[in-house]
């Protein structure tokens, strides 16, 4: 037997169904008992309803009271004051000393990522990239602008202000989107798969070649950027060298820097500036020479030849057997100062073991060691620091989630509780989302959908510790109601889980890796039960 549900009733009720669906559901209810107890109680409320509606004081006084709004609430205060912490520490302990690196290493004539990756020359395709970040980041504090004048205003005067705040991103959006980015002069050469300039050839202006082997035998007048399998710089080149290759070879002269991020880089040349080198293997032979600064980072590093001023270098194997005329910096595994090495200025080592130095090594001032320890120094007060900040951007984090997104919030905690599903789809989406994500960057017509796939990944990835959070404080204190009750709950559960990752014998690491399956798990499914409802019809039907 088919009943109705409540939905049809109350439409029976109101006289709101045709004819024949009303005395369908007249017949049914007439054989039914289990439709007509339904059927009765509806309308028992529904004559309750209409009675209390009509008294006079159907609403007390102190619901009918305009709400007033005290002060700012602690909840909004903790997130600015821990936003505030995190920028400064993240601009000085990271942005600023990053900065001065590139500073001592000759980028500070303007912007190398700017004018590489996003005027035209490295791909085209980057035109789409900007028009889309700027759309998406535009779109994104449109749609927290209006999330928050929902939410905290709900006066005739929110209308008028959401809808010019609509008008002002339609107007911004198209010039946007316009906006062309600055065109550079320059030669632009395909191997076909190799590409050589001759020896006696001039260029006057800059050079972008691709291809599997690039040699350079002639002049450049101006920038050469290379990206192929192998690129060999013979000739000579008056401005800067950007090399990505597999393997790098600088024989010439280059009257400007050097920027290689290449597997293998060998400098038996004459660099007048400065050089920047990021692979697997970076080597100044024994003919090479850089005026300016050496900076690299690596796999291994063999320093043999002459740097005119500073060398800082981070590799796992370093050997020094060259002369430096400024300052020293060294970080690795393990450093060899060879017999013929110089050092004019102060010589730092940072290191898991000793350095070996050899008699004949002239340094002109005595080398200053700072053994490495493996692992967080518990001992020390800006490690238990660092560690509150992260706790405090977690917790900001999940306070905007619980005031902006409450339902999503309570149907990711409702999937939390299921542990053994949440973890295994966790396992699936962690593992898939990036791969696939690639691929869709691969086409360029999948380009901007697989950056947001990319960047929405990252959001889930970090938002995944809210959700186990607060289940830990829900299975601690019992379930709580109210939105003060569940950032109680988060903020204990992010203590217990950030103190869990201290675990030694990796088993921190292996804490903190099932909480990110159980949560992006747990996103997973709020994600799909969300689109299910969106996706269902809202028409009453016949069960």
């Amino acid at each position: 037997m088919k009943h109705f549900d409540e939905m049809a009733a109350l439409l029976y009720l109101d006289g709101q169904l045709e004819r024949a669906q009303a005395a369908e559901v007249l017949a049914h209810t007439s054989e039914c008992a289990e439709c007509r107890a339904v059927l009765a109680s509806l309308e028992h409320e529904t004559r309750w309803l209409e009675g209390s509606l009509q008294e006079k004081d159907a609403v007390p006084a102190r619901f009918a009271a305009p709400a007033t709004q005290s002060g700012m609430s602690w909840g909004w205060m903790t997130a600015m004051a821990m936003g505030a912490a995190g920028i400064y520490t993240v601009w000085n302990g990271i942005v600023e000393p990053f900065q001065q690196q590139l500073n001592q290493a000759g980028f500070s004539g303007g912007n190398l990522m700017t004018m590489l990756f996003f005027s035209g020359a490295f791909w085209k395709g980057w035109s789409s990239v900007l028009s889309f970040v700027e759309f998406f980041t535009v779109a994104a504090f449109s749609m927290l602008a209006l999330a928050l004048l929902k939410r905290f205003w709900r006066g005739g005067v929110a209308v008028g202000v959401v809808l010019g705040n609509i008008a002002l991103v339609i107007l911004l959006i198209p010039f946007l989107l316009l906006a062309a980015p600055a065109a550079h002069a320059g030669d632009i050469e395909h191997g076909n798969p190799s590409y050589t300039l001759a020896t006696g050839q001039t260029l006057n202006t800059d050079l972008f070649v691709a291809g599997d082997y690039i040699r350079i035998d002639g002049t450049v007048n101006g920038d050469v950027f290379i990206w192929g399998r192998e690129a060999e710089v013979n000739g000579h080149v008056t401005g800067d060298v950007f090399t990505f290759c597999q393997t790098t070879r600088i024989n010439g002269q280059v009257d400007g820097n050097v920027r290689n991020w290449s597997q293998m880089i060998m400098i038996n040349g004459k660099v007048t500036k400065n050089v920047l080198a990021a692979g697997e293997e970076i080597e100044l032979n024994p003919k090479g020479q850089v005026d300016g600064s050496f900076t690299f980072q690596g796999a291994e590093g063999r320093v043999d030849g002459r740097i005119g001023r500073d060398l800082m270098g981070r590799a796992a194997e370093l050997e020094v057997n060259g002369s430096v005329g400024g300052n020293t910096k060294l970080r690795s595994s393990h450093l060899h100062i060879g017999s013929q090495a110089e050092m004019a200025g102060s010589t730092t080592y940072a290191g898991f073991h000793k350095p070996i130095v050899d008699a004949g090594a002239k340094l002109a001032s005595p080398l200053v060691f700072t053994l490495v320890k493996t692992g967080p120094d518990y001992s020390s007060g800006r490690y238990w620091w660092h560690r509150a900040l992260l706790w405090g951007a977690a917790f900001v984090f999940g306070l905007a989630l619980i005031l902006l997104l409450p339902g999503f919030f309570a149907d990711g905690m409702q999937a939390s509780r299921r542990f053994l599903p949440a973890l295994g789809l966790g396992v699936v989406a962690m593992i898939a989302t990036p791969i696939v994500a690639i691929i869709v960057c691969i086409t360029m017509v999948g380009l901007g959908v697989g950056i947001a796939t990319i960047l929405i990944y990252a959001i889930a990835l970090y938002a995944s510790q809210a959700f186990v959070s607060t289940w830990i404080g829900d299975a601690l204190l019992g379930k709580g109601e109210g939105t003060g009750a569940l950032l109680g709950r988060l903020a204990l559960g992010l203590v217990i889980l950030h103190g869990l990752e201290l675990l030694p014998y990796h088993a921190g690491t292996i804490v903190k890796l099932v909480a990110l399956w159980w949560g992006m798990g747990a996103i997973a499914i709020a994600i799909y039960r969300h689109l299910r409802r969106t996706s269902a019809t809202a028409a009453p039907v016949a069960v």
